[in-house]
């Protein structure tokens, strides 16, 4: 389970390092690869592979006919990419997501209990 915040630097190859004690829980799973999408155009979503497919899992099981899922999975696939942690445990975020949320410089990271959500830092 992940808790907490911490703010973090967006380098300039679009790379993230993931703090410490998040990325500890993330390779805890055995899982090196992470699932990153935008759910709402405003921030990004990090999911280990394994909590992503566990939570679409569930919500087709729950709302299979829900007109509301049908959007989520629309708009999280189309904003899906798959990634890996590097040896720095950084994780490249796609360019065409870093543009559309405006993601550069000094971002804030929140830990939501089964991914990582990842915002612009605004002063």
């Amino acid at each position: 389970m992940l808790r907490g915040n911490a703010t973090a630097i967006l380098d300039e190859k679009g790379r993230v390092a993931i703090p410490a004690a998040f990325r500890k829980a993330i390779e805890q799973s055995g899982e090196s690869e992470v699932f990153v999408t935008s759910t709402d155009d405003k921030n990004i979503q990090i999911y280990s592979l394994t909590a992503w497919f566990e939570l679409v899992d569930k919500l087709c099981k729950e709302k299979k006919d829900d007109p509301l899922l049908r959007q989520f999975l629309m708009k999280t696939n189309y904003n899906d990419q798959k990634a890996d942690i590097d040896k720095y445990g950084r994780i490249h975020i796609p360019s065409f997501l870093r543009k559309k949320i405006k993601l550069e410089g000094k971002i804030g990271i929140e830990a939501r209990e089964d991914h990582l959500e990842l915002m612009p830092v605004r002063v």
